[in-house]
């Protein structure tokens, strides 16, 4: 487990008390995954991108700013996140455009009295994400918990590189976005690898990059999943509608079976249900052992 700022003296004063502590998760992923330890009720506030689990009823505390055909940041309320007094903030630094970085969180707070901590979620890899988990867990005090939790991940992951274990790698490209088309990074390749299957123009452990169709004409895949970043199913379809009706997508996909998937909540999320896309890609690569049920909203085939 990396090492992290210390926050003991304050569970610890908190526990006495039987005070919860005040969590702001400016990142998705970090609102899933104190969801999944528990401590919703602890989370005083969120960004405008975190939509799971549903119900979570805590300000919004920064906005988009992304104008039609132009893809940019967000901003920040920080007289409303200084009102908030939160002892920990959640954020990342992988993606300016999908939340905002741990270095503009760190401008805000930086005058704050007491300074909360900032845990940024930077995981590049399957297991650096349940590592994230952990050190969560370390923060809040819930370190038996978060165990747990990466216990039946694992153990899911486990069934499903059983389950397609022996069996070819099934080749696919993975596209992150689709106008312009991205190769995907970071850790949806070893999501495909996991679930049986080679991503062509994957890049693991690093960013997604804009490439040229011709790219996707090229490696000539059987198979493309559409997993745009931050969409749910309805979402990507209608994306996929749209650029498939153009010359560009017709080239370079010619004849391969596309899938689309909820990019947004199962590949491009680093929380606990990139587990389910794992499962979900599984069950397109090699339906025939892969035999368990995937909720409806996760994947389905488009042509």
């Amino acid at each position: 487990m990396r090492p992290l700022c210390p926050l003991t003296a304050l569970i610890d004063e908190r526990s006495h008390y039987n005070d919860p502590m005040r969590i702001v998760s400016l990142v998705p992923a970090g609102t899933d995954i104190l969801c999944a330890l528990g401590l919703g009720s602890d989370v005083v506030g969120v960004s405008h991108e975190c939509d799971h689990p549903a119900d979570v009823p805590r300000p919004r505390l920064t906005r988009s700013v992304i104008e039609t055909g132009c893809l940019s940041s967000a901003e920040i309320d920080a007289d409303q996140l200084a009102a908030l007094r939160p002892d920990l903030v959640l954020t990342q630094g992988l993606c300016d455009v999908c939340a905002l970085p741990a270095r503009a969180v760190q401008n805000v707070l930086g005058q704050l009295s007491p300074r909360p901590l900032i845990l940024s979620l930077d995981a590049r890899s399957i297991d650096g994400v349940l590592d994230s988990m952990r050190d969560i867990g370390a923060q809040t005090g819930r370190e038996r918990d978060a165990q747990d939790l990466v216990e039946q991940l694992q153990a899911r992951l486990t069934r499903v590189v059983a389950a397609v274990a022996g069996r070819p790698p099934v080749p696919v490209v993975c596209l992150e976005w689709l106008d312009p088309p991205y190769a995907c990074g970071h850790w949806i390749p070893e999501m495909v690898e996991r679930a049986g299957g080679t991503d062509l123009l994957g890049r693991p452990g690093i960013p997604s990059v804009p490439i040229p169709w011709t790219d996707i004409e090229q490696a000539r895949p059987p198979l493309v999943v559409a997993m745009p970043c931050g969409y749910d199913l309805q979402q990507a379809v209608r994306d996929v509608e749209r650029v498939a009706a153009c010359t560009p997508w017709k080239q370079a996909v010619g004849d391969a079976v596309v899938y689309v998937a909820a990019g947004g909540g199962y590949f491009t999320r680093p929380g606990p249900r990139l587990v389910t896309g794992i499962e979900a890609l599984a069950s397109v690569f090699h339906p025939d052992v892969v035999s368990w049920p995937v909720a409806a909203d996760v994947i389905r085939r488009w042509s």
